[in-house]
């Protein structure tokens, strides 16, 4: 009798100490998610997106985007500010300008130049806060055009 009773209490404390030791070391129940920042932010995960950032990803740095997130036959390098303009993210690329991220006027141009083949109206009421008119997009290349390294 005692041993029904106690072995789902020795199952437990088993369990939770793996899990708590696994958590210290980057394991856990789940595998950790193996993503760039700019996947994060093509993924729509926010939530995965910010604690790269609070761990030392920077927002202002290109990294790759696998095929079929942002694009179809093949994966990019973008700026986490690409990728979620690409994805119609407002809601991120409000987080990521919130978090350090830095957009420049030429960025800005590409950026615009994007939402235009996109059509999304809260991410194009935030970039035209930023610049008036309607970008010039001759000899603008599109993030998601781009194939490999920036």
């Amino acid at each position: 009798m005692r041993i029904a009773i106690a072995a789902p209490c020795i199952v437990l404390t088993v369990t939770s100490a793996w899990w708590t030791v696994g958590l210290a070391t980057g394991g856990g129940l789940w595998p950790s998610d193996d993503v760039t920042l700019p996947e994060a932010v093509a993924t729509r995960n926010n939530a995965e997106a910010l604690r790269l950032i609070h761990h030392g990803a920077d927002p202002n740095r290109a990294g790759r985007v696998r095929d079929g997130f942002l694009t179809n036959g093949y994966a990019i390098d973008v700026l986490p500010v690409e990728a979620a303009v690409a994805a119609q993210r407002a809601d991120t690329l409000r987080m990521l300008l919130a978090n350090g991220a830095i957009v420049d006027a030429r960025e800005l141009r590409v950026l615009r130049c994007l939402e235009q083949s996109r059509h999304d109206s809260g991410v194009r009421e935030m970039l035209d806060a930023r610049a008036a008119g309607e970008p010039d997009c001759t000899g603008i290349s599109l993030p998601t055009d781009r194939t490999g390294s920036r």
